[in-house]
């Protein structure tokens, strides 16, 4: 007869290696690939992509430096430009995505 013994540590040897394995590597992984992607005018939004974890979640982030969290998105995601009647511009522009956070994750896991 074959018996199965189940460590009553398994839960917490899973976090450990888990947390192990994003710290060490998938986090800058991602970070590393995020950089490389990030669109570069003045260099703070790359400088600004870091990994860390929070509890037992990877967070991999860019706050566009001095500008806030905000600025980052505005990047990954597109943006409206409001001018005003005072502007030689009528109208609101568009300005396109960007994104570098969301494919550096795809590249990291085997998705692209």
């Amino acid at each position: 007869m074959t018996s199965v013994e189940i460590d009553p540590d398994w839960l917490a040897k899973l976090y450990a290696a888990s947390d192990q394995f994003f710290a060490d590597h998938l986090g800058p992984q991602i970070a590393s690939t995020a950089k490389r992607l990030c669109p570069e005018q003045t260099g703070s939004l790359a400088d600004s992509i870091e990994d860390h974890l929070n509890g037992h979640t990877l967070v991999v982030s860019a706050t566009g430096g001095a500008g806030g969290r905000i600025y980052a998105a505005y990047v990954e995601l597109g943006h409206r430009i409001a001018h005003g009647p005072h502007m030689s511009i009528v109208g609101p522009k568009v300005k396109g995505p960007e994104p570098f956070l969301r494919p550096a994750l795809y590249q990291s896991v085997g998705g692209g």
